[in-house]
């Protein structure tokens, strides 16, 4: 039910917005809405910097990072070791 009812307000919000935007020339129209979705794309550029900047906060991803930094070449060398080994 709460669904719906913000489907609605949306739709009625979309609606006045829609009948605003017809009574200005097309010109006008298109740069606010050129406007507005550069606005939305640097939100979204924003929002995904702030989420990096709070993830390399993080000791948990640190932790990872450096045990992977660690574990990947370490495996591959006894992989290396391994294989000649059973070649030999």
């Amino acid at each position: 039910m709460n669904i719906n009812k913000n489907n609605e307000e949306l739709k009625t919000l979309y609606d006045e917005l829609w009948n605003k935007l017809q009574d200005h020339d097309e010109m006008y129209v298109k740069k606010i809405l050129n406007d507005c979705l550069k606005k939305l794309d640097k939100e979204q550029q924003e929002t995904t910097f702030n989420y990096l900047k709070a993830l390399f906060k993080k000791p948990k991803f640190w932790i990872l990072f450096i045990a992977l930094t660690i574990l990947v070449p370490t495996i591959l060398v006894v992989l290396f070791i391994w294989i000649a080994l059973l070649v030999e």
